[in-house]
């Protein structure tokens, strides 16, 4: 991670300002927040958060990570249309880092690489070469290309091992025939509450505040974790229902209608790149037969996770590419996309997973990289054509801060802020204005999918076809945030299950409240019966209830809901499950979800919705 221990200072300065902030939140925090509301209409009322609670202290804590262990030796660079293996160093530092006593001293090879499908890719024979005095730049072949490099030193020392890609140049932008198009970016973080967002970003909020904008503060996951969030975002269905669409579903998502495809028949490019191999659409799961976009980061991160890749943390949950975190290799691939994204119509998906998804204080890591980011697409000329959803899929669901009262609501409220170009707004104003109208709402990616694809036909955002719409409007699970969503959206109507709604009121009970200890029995039950086939896990038992918290469901007094988060015995596991009473009967609303790590607690299992459940008899 290139400089990694200067951001690890600037790190410092923003938890000073975050503590300095405690008692000064962000403006946008409290504009039009009605009667400590963020949601207060007449089917949800959700309760108003601030990014810098009481306690907050006690959780930020500066990351400790190693620098990524290689040092910088090349950059790939597309010159006039020529692809360079460019020195990113000068021949004297070179000499003094790889301790060579001469440039040529060291020499390097190369193989080209081809994605094979989505676990594994395919090369060419190697090519060599040797570092000469007084050159800068190596040719390798035009288009695009992937490329592992190796390099050697002294007694054929390995000094270099890393991977590079290049991207064609845009093709002529063809006569558009078809009106002005609005280009589509989702640009996501996951595991960001939304006021994580403000407490843990504030250089990116601040510019964020400075650009046509809606920040969305009724946004609700709808489901535990990443795949159930993001499927109901790219196809607008829940993920039973993709499985049940999709046509050999569990051979490969290839069949299955992603937003993508729609985007693609319209003309336009598109893009998926997420920083992790274990992807939304791989881990556990069979990935794509063919490449689903014109531009797909996997076979470079395939690449990178097999042969070059190192880890900065003490969890091994981090991790580079010699001298790049695999965050740096997926802001590189969207800089290097620059020319596609300005030169026409494109559908592009951004996804960052590492260090944000399992450390709380890893964010302030990513806050300069991020205001960059943004001042990149701006100065490109993106952001005039182009809505970028910035977004999250839920808060963070591991650690100290997620077993806070405060910390399980954020987890069901990540960040959402949709960027628009000003023009949008003079050519559409009533479809605009109900997008602002709806930063108060109750919504979900479900509501997300119907907006990309009003943005499919601009003609959907005229005037007259928004009365049109808007008068024909039922209380849907998906409506796009260009219409008004109803005052009645409660959870139910949205899509949401109870256990992640935020619109009920929830009251903290006492541990030893009868109700409590039968509801944490009732999930410790419900886990075992979940294991009842897996007879290499251990059978487990309440070892302490932690918390309780009563739902008011507005229902009768003979119904209500429990919420219990519990740790069990033997491995201590962290689980939180919501039962409901009816009468005297207990059922159980939703998953029971883990809330702390289970590292290697589970290898005796190979089975994804299983692991987080086990303790294998043998430790």
């Amino acid at each position: 991670m290139r400089n990694l221990l200067l951001i690890i200072i600037i790190g410092y300065s923003f938890y000073y300002f975050m503590l300095r902030a405690t008692q000064e939140t962000p403006e946008s925090a409290h504009s039009d927040v009605q009667q400590g509301y963020f949601v207060n209409t007449t089917g949800c009322h959700m309760l108003a958060l601030k990014p810098m609670p009481c306690n907050i202290g006690e959780y930020l804590k500066p990351m400790q990570l190693k620098p990524c262990r290689g040092k910088s030796l090349f950059r790939a660079e597309t010159v006039v249309g020529r692809n360079y293996l460019m020195l990113a160093k000068s021949e004297a530092n070179i000499i003094s880092a790889c301790n060579v006593a001469s440039i040529e001293s060291i020499s390097c090879k190369y193989k080209r690489v081809e994605r094979r499908n989505d676990a594994e890719n395919s090369y060419s024979n190697a090519s060599v070469f040797r570092l000469q005095p007084n050159v800068a730049a190596y040719a390798v072949a035009s288009g695009a290309l992937i490329l592992r490099l190796k390099c050697f030193g002294r007694h054929e020392a390995l000094i270099y091992h890393d991977v590079h890609f290049f991207l064609p140049a845009p093709a002529p932008a063809a006569n558009q025939t078809h009106g002005k198009r609005l280009s589509v970016m989702i640009l996501g973080l996951d595991s960001m509450s939304h006021m994580h967002y403000l407490r843990m970003l504030p250089q990116t909020a601040s510019y964020v505040q400075q650009l046509p904008h809606v920040e969305f503060w009724g946004y609700n996951r709808v489901g535990r974790n990443s795949y159930p969030n993001l499927v109901p975002l790219l196809s607008g269905l829940s993920e039973q229902q993709l499985a049940r669409n999709c046509v050999n579903f569990n051979a490969s998502y290839d069949d299955c209608n992603f937003i993508w495809k729609q985007f693609k028949a319209a003309g336009y490019n598109t893009t998926y790149a997420e920083d992790s191999r274990g992807s939304t659409f791989n881990y556990a799961k069979p990935g794509f037969k063919q490449p689903p976009t014109d531009f797909y980061l996997r076979p470079v991160m395939v690449e990178i996770d097999k042969h070059t890749r190192s880890s900065v943390d003490k969890e091994a949950l981090i991790h580079c590419s010699w001298d790049r975190s695999y965050g740096a290799v997926l802001r590189e691939f969207l800089y290097r996309l620059l020319p596609h994204l300005a030169a026409g119509p494109h559908f592009s998906f951004f996804w960052e997973v590492q260090g944000v998804h399992d450390y709380f204080n890893f964010a302030p890591l990513l806050d300069a990289h991020y205001t960059r980011l943004l001042q990149q697409l701006q100065a490109a000329g993106v952001l005039e054509h182009t809505l970028v959803l910035f977004m999250a899929d839920h808060g963070i669901r591991l650690g100290a801060f997620r077993n806070t009262g405060q910390g399980m609501l954020e987890e069901n409220q990540p960040m959402l802020i949709a960027l628009y170009p000003r023009w949008l707004a003079e050519a559409y104003p009533l479809a605009l204005a109900q997008l602002h109208a709806n930063a108060h709402s109750l919504v979900t990616t479900y509501d997300l999918h119907a907006t990309m694809l009003d943005l499919l036909d601009l003609h959907q955002l005229e005037q007259t076809q928004i009365q049109v719409r808007t008068a024909a409007l039922s209380n849907a699970r998906g409506i796009s945030l260009f219409l008004p969503i109803p005052d009645e959206r409660d959870c139910h109507s949205a899509g949401i299950p109870s256990q992640f709604c935020l619109c009920h009121k929830l009251s903290s009970i006492s541990t030893n409240d009868e109700r409590a200890q039968r509801a944490a029995r009732f999930v410790v039950k419900s886990i075992n019966n979940i294991l009842e086939d897996y007879t290499l896990c251990h059978r487990l038992s309440l070892h302490e209830l932690q918390a309780a918290y009563l739902y008011d469901l507005s229902l009768d007094i003979d119904q209500f809901e429990i919420k219990v988060r519990l740790r069990t015995w033997p491995g201590l596991g962290g689980f939180e499950g919501t039962t409901r009473f009816t009468h005297n009967s207990l059922s159980l609303i939703g998953t029971i979800i883990r809330t702390n790590r289970y590292g290697n607690q589970s290898y005796c299992v190979h089975n994804y919705r299983i692991e987080m459940y086990c303790y294998c008899l043998y430790q």
